[in-house]
């Protein structure tokens, strides 16, 4: 997310007093030491991003020191393969968007199998209602060229963050039958997601910038949104990332998480209540350009999508993925 450089310090030059020598078996206890001692450089942010790193290595260490995948460490698997949502559909000019190509892109997602698309936004409020209405035409083109049985969301990525803004953007959108809005508002504005709620029929999505147990657990014990989203490699790792999921068990908060990271594959399989995996896929015709997919160039061995779903491998240990040496040395800061 950005906190490479800072990341790399902590770990370096704090965190690595807290880990050489210890037992990688104990990641609830190393998880709570870095916590503890990373609270004076921020309890959200960079600090907690690098203990993620961190957590999600110690349980691939586990993982291969047993000879086992991390799923069966975090339960077993709860579904033999993993349902995902094609994650794309950018428009092609933010002011004068191609809907033809968005149309052929997202019927390309649904060819490929997914019974699931998302899709993002162009405009916000200092574009007032012209704005408003690219911002629809990009979602009625969507729906119309994919049909009423297929999921449909759209990311603002934080872009309507005016309260009154996004009130009547979304009701626009209601007839149009998404599945969610993710995180239309800034993170923090708890009260403006609440009052968001209470004014649209379409569910809200909040949760990728959030961080630890404690920062999810006043998004779902103050029902501030209809579904939760963390992001494993940002909010703590899997060491909390579990402890989330089953908070929002508890309350009956829907849990998706973001990104299909190796170790948020592992996650979501081991989860009775996750629906399904976010994919940041390609259409057809870009896959004839490439040999692989998101972070393929320092991932080796990552599972590939088939027909709108993933397997995880039960003959890996680990995450089940290796490091592409070779490219990281090249990227090494």
């Amino acid at each position: 997310g950005g906190t490479e450089v800072a990341g790399k310090v902590l770990i370096e030059n704090h965190f690595k007093n807290l880990l050489i020598g210890a037992d990688p078996f104990d990641t609830e206890t190393l998880w709570d030491k870095m916590y503890r001692a990373s609270i004076v450089f921020g309890r959200k942010g960079a600090a907690i991003e690098a203990i993620s790193g961190v957590d999600v290595a110690l349980w691939d260490i586990k993982g291969k020191a047993l000879g086992v995948p991390v799923f069966k460490l975090l339960g077993g698997k709860t579904k033999k393969k993993i349902q995902l949502y094609a994650s794309n559909l950018h428009p092609s000019n933010l002011d004068d968007p191609d809907y033809e190509a968005l149309a052929k892109e997202a019927k390309d997602y649904v060819e490929q199998g997914y019974k699931g698309v998302k899709q993002r936004a162009c405009a916000g409020p200092s574009e007032g209602k012209k704005g408003m209405e690219r911002n629809e035409m990009l979602v009625k083109t969507v729906r119309e060229a994919v049909g009423d049985n297929i999921s449909i969301m759209i990311d603002p990525y934080m872009s309507w963050a005016e309260i009154d803004y996004a009130v009547e953007m979304i009701k626009r959108l209601d007839k149009y039958n998404l599945d969610w809005v993710e995180e239309p508002l800034l993170p923090d504005d708890f009260e403006g997601y609440k009052y968001l709620r209470s004014k649209v029929e379409t569910p809200i999505a909040a949760g990728e910038h959030e961080f630890t147990k404690f920062g999810h657990k006043d998004l779902i014990v103050n029902r501030v949104v209809d579904i939760i989203q963390p992001d494993i490699r940002r909010m703590g790792g899997l060491t909390e990332a579990k402890k989330v999921a089953a908070l929002a068990e508890a309350f009956g908060i829907p849990y998706a998480p973001h990104v299909a990271y190796a170790e948020t594959i592992h996650l979501v399989v081991s989860c009775p209540m996750v629906r399904w995996a976010e994919d940041i896929c390609v259409p057809s015709w870009e896959k004839e350009k490439q040999e692989g997919g998101f972070s393929d160039a320092y991932i080796i061995g990552a599972p590939k999508a088939e027909n709108g779903f993933i397997e995880v491998d039960d003959t890996k240990p680990g995450l089940g993925i290796e490091l592409n040496m070779e490219v990281i040395e090249k990227l090494r800061i």
